[in-house]
């Protein structure tokens, strides 16, 4: 039986458990300690990678990301005058994806340039359309905020780290 998240708060308290450790060896995202909001670290050996996995913690917070087989391309192009805007604008795309286009991603394919003064991320999302009896649906992300965003190179990999506010 799955797990229907019906309040913010309910996200808070299954996602998060402090007290757990965490050994990061490869790709990935967690939620972190947050009392009302998502807060999520993403992380990959590239920058791509880290925040192909950012799409994926966002999406998992309001759907469940396993139950999406997606087989429709849908391609982007994203900018940003540094990796904080371009992570920003980014999490907005995927919000205004499943809001507007009424799609669900699962599957990312990034590159990110450095055009000028920018940064520029293009690529495509494997998409299927929003199905809440296969998805399930768990909670609402009101949008991303740029309170405690974090761009980090630790340990050999690529963090990001965001608050989502539910």
């Amino acid at each position: 039986m799955k797990r229907i998240v019906r309040h913010h708060l309910d996200f808070a308290i299954s996602y998060n458990k402090a007290d757990e450790k965490h050994t990061l060896l490869a790709g990935g995202y967690r939620y972190l300690d947050h009392v009302t909001d998502a807060y999520i670290e993403a992380y990959g050996e590239s920058m791509e990678e880290a925040f192909s996995f950012a799409a994926k913690g966002t999406i998992n917070v309001m759907f469940e990301l396993n139950d999406i087989q997606a087989k429709s391309k849908f391609e982007f192009e994203v900018e940003g005058h540094d990796y904080s805007e371009l992570l920003f604008n980014w999490l907005d795309w995927i919000i205004l994806l499943i809001a507007i286009d009424n799609k669900v991603a699962s599957n990312f394919n990034l590159k990110i340039s450095k055009l000028g003064s920018k940064y520029q991320m293009t690529g495509y999302a494997m998409t299927e359309s929003v199905d809440i009896s296969k998805h399930g649906y768990k909670t609402e992300i009101k949008g991303i905020t740029y309170h405690e965003m974090e761009i980090l190179q630790e340990s050999g990999l690529n963090k990001v780290r965001f608050i989502l506010d539910l």
